[in-house]
């Protein structure tokens, strides 16, 4: 929808009520103006009023014009608008002698004699482009009297409206308090685990163990010693190499998983519930990622039969009969040992801190806090310093990008600012909930992409949204 049908919004009232008389020149009345109609057809404004001008004074020789002009606010730009032009008894007859209808580049709408214009109204009516830099002009109404007795011409301004256009004012979404939200983090651990041949008793000390193990000793450490975690699951699971057969592997990968599991319950004291052992069979997807990154003859044929053969025994029978066994070999040594393992993973929340203790965190670990807490620092220690309140909410949609409501506030903070481009990339990570409409309406609008913004307020408008609804009452004031 173009702006163009706003051009005069602001105007009509001063039109109506007329001008004043105390800013013409003495030899001058005032113009009185009214019925104005502002419509917008095929992309032009058009612009019609009545003029009464059985006030004015115009001398025998003396032609006046008046023309509407609209000026840019930096005063570098102005449009002039066709003017009435109304000649003395002398001047007329002349001009009719002289064919000098001459008015300057501007073609006048009329031209008539004193008595003409003081005999009734001058329907008026025009058309006119919109541009850019009229968002911020004036409107004046310029007065030009030529022939008077000094010789020279008297011209003069009069300024209906300092800002042409209504500025509308946008209300943004009001700004939305997280709930307390606990989000799951993950810790998780691979421990290649050895254990004796075709058994599922671990040996914490034996083989090397210790040092797998101390992988999910520490991550257990970091979690259960934090009075600000609390753990909510953990997750054991074993993975075999692909020899022998499947049933036997499984069996396998679940004994070494539970033998794990038990390893974790007598150390740290932990109730059984919760654990969960989950057993991972044979680590077919590691084999394809480890072949991915290692030269191997036959490598191509390997990689084909494991991803068409879906037997997993028949799979691994043609697979040792590749190339006479002999990468089959190589597999076994270089590949297969480091199949085994057991996967470790621990869930655990951040409980709630104090504001205090959430404020030292904020910028330094804000991957420490949760959603809520970056909006308790903000009210609590931010409340009279905008700049570093807009900071916490941006720091709070960076570190959860994929929550909706952070990034609606983020944004809202960008809109302030005049960032766009800012407030462009958090909207994007919201998704398209309806307490995001209205401001998504309002960074199009000051994106220039004032029609879709329309549809986004009617939308949220219809939704029940209150700040949508004042924001359309807004664009009523413009003529929409």
């Amino acid at each position: 929808m173009s702006t163009l049908k706003y051009l005069f919004a602001a105007l009509m009232p001063l039109l109506v009520s007329g001008l004043s008389a105390d800013n013409l020149p003495t030899s001058a009345a005032c113009p009185l103006v009214s019925d104005a109609q502002i419509t917008l057809k095929d992309g032009r404004m058009h612009l019609s009023f009545s003029l009464q001008a059985d006030s004015l004074r115009v001398g025998s020789q003396e032609r006046l014009t008046l023309t509407p002009v609209i000026r840019s606010a930096n005063g570098a730009d102005e449009q002039a608008l066709p003017p009435v032009v109304i000649n003395g008894r002398n001047r007329a007859i002349k001009q009719l002698r002289t064919a000098d209808d001459s008015t300057g580049a501007t073609t006048p709408f009329a031209t008539l004699t004193a008595r003409e214009a003081h005999r009734q109204p001058i329907a008026y009516h025009t058309t006119a482009g919109y541009l850019p830099w009229m968002e911020q002009a004036s409107l004046e109404l310029r007065q030009e009297r030529t022939g008077c007795a000094c010789g020279q011409m008297d011209e003069s301004y009069i300024t209906l409206k300092e800002t042409l256009l209504y500025m509308p004012q946008w209300q943004l979404s009001k700004e939305a308090e997280c709930p307390v939200e606990y989000t799951p983090r993950n810790e998780q651990r691979d421990a290649f685990l050895i254990y004796p041949v075709n058994q599922t008793v671990l040996y914490p000390d034996r083989y090397g163990n210790r040092r797998e193990l101390q992988k999910i000793d520490s991550a257990l450490n970091f979690v259960q010693h934090n009075p600000d975690y609390e753990i909510k699951h953990i997750g054991v699971a074993g993975y075999a190499s692909p020899e022998g057969s499947l049933k036997h592997n499984i069996e396998l990968s679940e004994g070494r998983a539970t033998a794990l599991k038990q390893y974790i319950v007598r150390s740290y004291a932990l109730p059984d519930t919760l654990m969960t052992v989950t057993p991972g069979a044979e680590n077919w997807d590691g084999l394809m990622q480890a072949l991915e990154a290692y030269e191997l003859p036959y490598k191509e044929e390997i990689l084909r039969t494991i991803r068409t053969v879906d037997n997993p025994d028949e799979r691994e029978a043609a697979i040792r009969r590749i190339g006479g066994g002999v990468p089959y070999q190589t597999l076994l040594n270089a590949i297969y040992p480091a199949l085994r393992k057991n996967t470790f993973t621990i869930a655990y929340i951040s409980k709630e801190r104090t504001p205090q203790k959430a404020h030292e965190l904020v910028f330094s670990h804000p991957e420490e806090l949760n959603v809520h807490e970056f909006y308790r620092v903000a009210q609590t220690f931010y409340a009279d310093d905008r700049i570093a309140y807009s900071r916490v909410l941006k720091v709070a949609a960076d570190t959860y990008p994929a929550h909706s409501v952070a990034n609606n506030n983020a944004a809202r903070a960008c809109l302030e600012e005049g960032d766009l481009e800012q407030a462009e990339r958090y909207l994007l990570h919201t998704r398209n909930e309806p307490f995001t409409w209205n401001n998504r309406a309002c960074l199009l609008w000051r994106q220039g992409n004032h029609a879709e913004a329309l549809l986004w307020w009617k939308k949220a408008a219809d939704n029940g949204d209150p700040q949508a609804l004042h924001n359309l009452q807004e664009l009523e004031k413009r003529g929409y």
